[in-house]
């Protein structure tokens, strides 16, 4: 028995904006996205998320895809099992996500560089983009992103040069 005042528990700088949950469709792309509505520089970026998968896990891929349209790979195999739980992709992370297990509860380096995402304004709409390639369904069931920012003048975002043309639509039989 231990009567002694317990330490306050470790801080996890940034701020943290949260995503609703939404569904992995079977063989298909899925979406959530989350609007951060404060304005600053970003100097550091970390994604956490949770869910599930019918059959394997590995059979998804994540993106995360910023206001910019910065595309940042997260995970594109190395895990494997039903769930994972609180699983943070941070630049900073010592292990890979194949050092994990499931439920994957801790941080591990993404597939791609969040550094890629330093230096953006973080005001907008982001994406996390999951491609499901089972005929087994999944969700995530809560994701985030934790922002560390500043003041700083953003970066300009991408120009894409030339002239855009549309197209009709078409069905695909």
């Amino acid at each position: 028995y231990d009567t002694s005042t317990p330490s306050d528990p470790p801080v996890i700088p940034g701020t943290e904006y949260n995503g609703s949950s939404f569904n992995i469709a079977s063989e298909n792309v899925s979406t959530g996205e989350l609007t951060v509505s404060d304005s600053g520089t970003i100097t550091d970026l970390n994604v956490t998320m949770s869910g599930t998968h019918g059959y394997n896990i590995s059979y998804l891929d994540f993106k995360l895809i910023s206001p910019y349209g910065t595309i940042v790979d997260l995970v594109l195999d190395g895990w494997s099992g039903a769930s994972f739980y609180e699983t943070t992709f941070d630049d900073e992370a010592s292990n890979g996500i194949s050092s994990g297990t499931t439920p994957y509860f801790g941080s591990f380096t993404p597939a791609g560089d969040l550094s890629d995402i330093d230096q953006e304004e973080m005001q907008g709409t982001w994406t996390l983009w999951v491609y499901n390639s089972s005929s087994s369904v999944g969700s995530v069931s809560e994701w985030s992103i934790t922002v560390e920012y500043d003041t700083s003048t953003p970066s300009d975002p991408p120009v894409i040069p030339g002239t855009e043309y549309n197209g009709s639509s078409f069905n695909i039989a």
